[in-house]
């Protein structure tokens, strides 16, 4: 039997343009400790960002929605807000495949709806217990290589060769 995740206490800036889906989600993730800052539309999201005091430690956005796309709030958010983490949420209907095919091959983490409590819960933690913010498989691929590799200017002479 999986472990419960531990309660949350970071904030989350939930933004999903269904309101009964923006609603039950917000109530899941207060319950389980969250601070929930809530929008309806991405340019919302921005609004309540720069109102909000203090850290925002993940976008929880839907990638579909009208005027405002996830990937272009997550873009807008991450310039002035480089740490914060993201989880995109998307549909299964015909019209996102090509959004759900994006989402893989970037490597972002996301959740294909219709998802259960427990899963949302579950990856949401997944996600901001990762030390570092998956933007896409490039940023990852870079990041990896600065982590197993010293710069050249750190190594003897003999060991650098040009490639």
């Amino acid at each position: 039997m999986a472990q419960p995740p531990t309660k949350g206490h970071e904030t989350i800036l939930l933004v999903e343009d269904e309101p009964a889906i923006r609603e039950l989600m917000a109530r899941r993730l207060t319950r389980l400790g969250y601070t929930v800052l809530v929008a309806p539309t991405g340019q919302h999201a921005l609004d309540v960002a720069e109102q909000h005091i203090g850290p925002i430690h993940l976008l929880l956005a839907d990638v579909v929605m009208p005027r405002m796309d996830g990937f272009t709030l997550d873009a807008k958010l991450s310039a002035s807000l480089p740490e914060l983490k993201v989880l995109f949420i998307t549909g299964e209907s015909g019209s996102s495949v090509s959004v759900r095919g994006g989402l893989k091959e970037s490597g972002r983490p996301f959740l294909l709806k219709p998802f259960t409590p427990d899963e949302l819960e579950l990856k949401i933690r997944e996600v901001l217990d990762t030390p570092y913010r998956l933007t896409d498989a490039r940023d990852l691929r870079a990041q990896t290589v600065m982590v197993t590799r010293p710069p050249v200017s750190h190594l003897p002479p003999h060991v650098v060769s040009r490639v």
